[in-house]
């Protein structure tokens, strides 16, 4: 049996993760599958940390209606440049299937569970190199939990990071949550940091986007988007010119969409959309709380609006109907 670096008492938003004994929930509650890279092995059980597996994928694979998978951090070599990343073990990239619904994925960093302090770097998820069509995670099954973790596109994925894969018959990722990960250099014009299509009731929160050409790109194709909500998240274009658009979303007659408390740190670049927000379709819903670091709220200099209302945003200049600070009125 595998010897794990799991901490004792590691925790999730601050609600601890219950230990072995039979203190763990079971029954209707589901199990929890423990994937450790550097230190465990797939012939072991995985339900504990002292036992735990060694891919993802593998835990993945065993888990049905309401499981949960702890990724504990990788050892980390402190003379590289990046965290050490887990890659997929196969030439394809991590997927969830539609009949695994209510699934959590949750990194298990004794740093990560703190909200929006880069801890998600402790949990690293680098795409396969070989899997160059498809997003890094493909996540198909409703009321799921992705928490703690950050992503990357690896050699030449294509396919964006992580995929909420609706289609014209099933709200597939219906109701899933985006908690607390970064998502980092997503370079492809048709997917994103965050990529969702047809599904309703989509949460991004406390996420960070560095350098995406597009961060969130949410698509109503064979139905409209409802109940979006992206909030306190930070957007950090450190080169401009490597973003299109941090927030994109399209769909005819979008619903109850909320982008509050976001963070533009500075202007995206100048090719494609050039915008913060583009909503590109006429949807109903607020903009608010958030900060912009250009005169934007007022014009369409970085936001395309399209119904949407600008509610209490801060902008970086003043005019002539904002008060100290760039605080519209």
């Amino acid at each position: 049996m595998s010897i794990t670096n799991y901490p004792h008492g590691i925790s999730s938003f601050g609600v601890p993760i219950l230990g072995s004994g039979g203190a763990r929930f079971s029954g209707w509650w589901g199990k929890s599958y423990f994937v450790d890279y550097d230190h465990g092995a797939d012939g072991n059980g995985g339900l504990e940390p002292g036992d735990p597996l060694k891919n993802l994928q593998t835990a993945i694979n065993l888990c049905t209606i309401n499981d949960v998978v702890y990724i504990r951090n990788r050892d980390q070599d402190i003379t590289s440049t990046d965290p050490e990343a887990i890659i997929p073990a196969s030439t394809t990239n991590w997927s969830i299937a539609e009949a695994q619904t209510h699934l959590s994925i949750i990194g298990a960093s004794n740093v990560s569970h703190i909200p929006t302090m880069e801890g998600q770097y402790g949990i690293y998820l680098k795409g396969q190199s070989a899997a160059n069509t498809t997003a890094v995670m493909d996540w198909r099954g409703a009321f799921g939990l992705i928490e703690n973790l950050a992503f990357h596109s690896g050699g030449s994925t294509s396919g964006g990071h992580l995929a909420l894969a609706g289609n014209s018959t099933s709200l597939r990722a219906l109701g899933t949550v985006v908690s607390n990960c970064l998502f980092r250099l997503s370079t492809q014009a048709a997917h994103g940091g965050v990529h969702n299509v047809d599904n309703w009731f989509i949460t991004v929160y406390g996420c960070t986007f560095h350098d995406c050409l597009f961060g969130v790109r949410m698509l109503g194709s064979s139905s409209t988007l409802r109940r979006i909500s992206i909030v306190g998240c930070l957007f950090r274009n450190q080169t401009a010119a490597s973003v299109d658009t941090n927030i994109r979303l399209a769909g005819t007659n979008g619903q109850a969409i909320l982008i509050d408390g976001c963070v533009f740190t500075t202007p995206v670049g100048t090719a494609g959309d050039a915008k913060m927000i583009n909503v590109v379709d006429a949807m109903t819903g607020t903009i608010c709380n958030c900060n912009f670091p250009i005169d934007t709220v007022e014009g369409t200099t970085g936001i395309t609006d399209n119904g949407l209302s600008q509610v209490n945003n801060n902008q970086a200049m003043w005019g002539a109907d904002t008060g100290p600070g760039g605080r519209v009125a």
